[in-house]
């Protein structure tokens, strides 16, 4: 079964960054927000919760660790008072190293045993798919106004 096994993915992702990162004090969360930092940073919270579809709730909280972990700053939008935008400060930036060194290793058994070809087909196909569900939640949002 096929959600079967991207659950299986999924969940093996989570246990392998947490456990890489652990010494860090940087839970999985806290990992992909400051990942989708690296190439938004100065977004603000309503962006990172829309980009994961996730409660702006759930993303204030994390912010908050990170922001209390010293990992990131907030500061205040001079064009709108009233939003905060998110940059990674350099104690952040220094973590991203070694996230990416998890990241690598993480692809490196991933992909064992396909070839280039494979890989390359692996990227469009799940490309594709992600495209193709985000159209699908993007038109029951609709339904649902």
């Amino acid at each position: 079964m096929l959600m079967n096994n991207l659950s299986i993915i999924v969940r093996h992702s989570k246990v392998f960054c947490e456990r890489r990162l652990h010494d860090f004090g940087v839970g999985f969360p806290e990992q992909v927000i400051l990942m989708y930092l690296v190439s938004n940073n100065g977004v603000n919270q309503d962006n990172i919760a829309q980009h994961f579809m996730l409660d702006k709730g759930a993303i204030a909280k994390t912010l908050r660790k990170l922001e209390e972990k010293g990992l990131i700053k907030r500061h205040q939008n001079p064009e709108n008072k009233r939003e905060n935008l998110i940059t990674i400060v350099p104690d952040g930036q220094s973590i991203l190293g070694e996230m990416e060194e998890a990241l690598n290793e993480w692809n490196q058994y991933f992909f064992e045993g396909l070839s280039d070809d494979e890989i390359q087909q692996y990227e469009r196909i799940t490309e594709k798919i992600a495209d193709n569900v985000a159209k699908l939640t993007e038109k029951n949002c609709e339904h649902n106004l």
